[in-house]
């Protein structure tokens, strides 16, 4: 009986040690077991949203280039109406006068210059070389002829005397004499006339070379004139093309000045941004910029957002009044200039606003959307991704290292004092991300639990609790 009543009091010890542990590890857990949200991974599509700020802008903008090289006098500043007919730049009547001056003394002399070159391009007058040098050369021919002529007559005279037959008979000793010396006669007259058209050839020889070599000067001569000639008329010519483009340039000036030097408005207009201040000299640069034709909303995009934004896409806009309105994209456009310091989107020329360029969407303006024109505003919008993903996780329970992405899941272990919950980590790829979660390629199943949030930092590994 006894030893059955210390069983039954020994049963009752261990039940109450027991139970005190409980309380005491439920107790510590409640301490150290880090109590996390959860979340099942889920199919579905990314959502993007993208802000900025924009203005209430013309239905038609035109740009207007203005004269180059005017003084201006007078510039209708930016913001301001102007009536069809009136007056947007008025330009300097004196520089304007000045220009023209300047420029038809400049046509006058390039006109000189044309006629003066026009002149040089003529070949020069002159005698060959050549004419002096063929005289010579015919005045030697004639001479060698002439020598020739002696010198066949002296040999006919020569030849036709020797076959005269002398006498040999002791009496005609003294003709015989008298025939000798005439044959010397005969002889010395020949020799001399030979020697007459030697000298004769020698002349005719330096004549003919005299006249190649003035005939090789001539040519020389000649193509220098032709070079030179034409180089004047080219020089004439480049002369003549900017004499050209002098005319041209005068009659744009005349053209300014019949105009009075103003540049009116072709119809009622606000001026949106002037390229100048009064005084300065334009260089043909810059732009004014007008608006008329009701209005519509223009929204600048920020470079991030340039790829989700597409025509058709439904934006909610607030007016800087208060007003708040929805419209959708029309049309999208690049290259628009957005201007620093000037919320309507006028633009002017004081010292330290600058420009830059971007993208910007337009939309229709409601018709209940009582404004006055050129209001700001900002907007905002929401874009669901063209692409539905298998797993979409939130951006809170994406986790990157070293190893790569990952996130946290439940899962179940058994240990000492029973099934307890662990966090797991699975690897994951990422596909594409918005500004609250993240596409992602993994093992995770659709009922799998995915840790979001948690009281305290939690690693692989760690024992967690799900907040109830």
């Amino acid at each position: 009986m006894k030893q059955k009543v210390w069983t039954i009091r020994i049963l009752a010890v261990f039940l109450a040690v027991m139970a005190a542990g409980t309380v005491v590890s439920r107790a510590a857990d409640s301490v150290l077991v880090a109590r996390v949200s959860v979340k099942k991974p889920e199919r579905g599509r990314l959502t993007y949203s993208c802000e900025g700020e924009g203005c209430v802008a013309f239905a038609r903008e035109e740009q207007i280039f203005l004269w180059p090289d005017m003084q201006a006098e007078q510039v209708a500043e930016p913001g301001s109406r102007v009536k069809a007919g009136e007056c947007l730049v008025q330009f300097r009547q004196e520089y304007l006068e000045q220009l023209i001056e300047k420029k038809e003394l400049e046509l006058a002399q390039l006109e000189l210059q044309v006629r003066q070159q026009q002149v040089s391009a003529r070949e020069p007058m002159r005698v060959p070389a050549s004419a002096g040098a063929f005289l010579a050369m015919e005045e030697a021919v004639r001479g060698l002829e002439g020598a020739r002529q002696k010198e066949s007559e002296a040999r006919n005279a020569y030849e036709s005397f020797i076959q005269t037959p002398v006498s040999e008979e002791p009496e005609d000793v003294q003709e015989s004499g008298r025939w000798e010396a005439k044959k010397q006669e005969l002889e010395t007259a020949l020799r001399e006339a030979q020697a007459g058209v030697e000298e004769a050839e020698q002349t005719l020889n330096q004549a003919q070379n005299e006249k190649e070599l003035a005939d090789k000067e001539d040519a020389v001569q000649d193509a220098n004139a032709a070079n030179a000639a034409e180089a004047a008329g080219l020089g004439a010519a480049a002369s003549q093309v900017q004499a050209e483009a002098a005319k041209l340039e005068l009659k744009r000036l005349y053209s300014y000045r019949e105009s009075g030097g103003k540049i009116l408005a072709q119809s009622d207009c606000t001026v949106l941004q002037a390229g100048l201040q009064p005084g300065a000299v334009t260089t043909g640069s810059e732009v004014f910029v007008i608006g008329y034709g009701g209005f519509r909303l223009k929204g600048m995009i920020k470079e991030e957002d340039r790829s989700n934004i597409k025509p058709g896409a439904q934006v909610k806009v607030s007016l800087e009044t208060g007003k708040d309105l929805e419209t959708s994209i029309e049309t999208l456009e690049t290259g628009v200039t957005k201007e620093a310091g000037s919320s309507a989107g006028l633009s002017g020329t004081e010292d330290g606003e600058a420009s830059e360029t971007g993208t910007a969407w337009y939309g229709t303006l409601p018709e209940y959307a009582q404004v006055q024109g050129l209001e700001s505003f900002t907007w905002t919008m929401e874009i669901s991704s063209a692409k539905e993903y298998e797993q979409i996780i939130p951006l809170s329970a994406l986790r990157e290292n070293v190893t790569g992405a990952y996130c946290l899941a439940l899962s179940e272990e058994e240990q000492m004092l029973g099934s307890v919950q662990v966090a797991k980590r699975v690897p994951v790829r990422v596909l594409e991300k918005d500004k609250k979660s993240a596409a992602v390629a993994s093992t995770l199943r659709d009922t799998d639990k995915i840790i979001v949030s948690s009281e305290k930092y939690v690693e692989e590994g760690d024992r967690i609790r799900i907040k109830e």
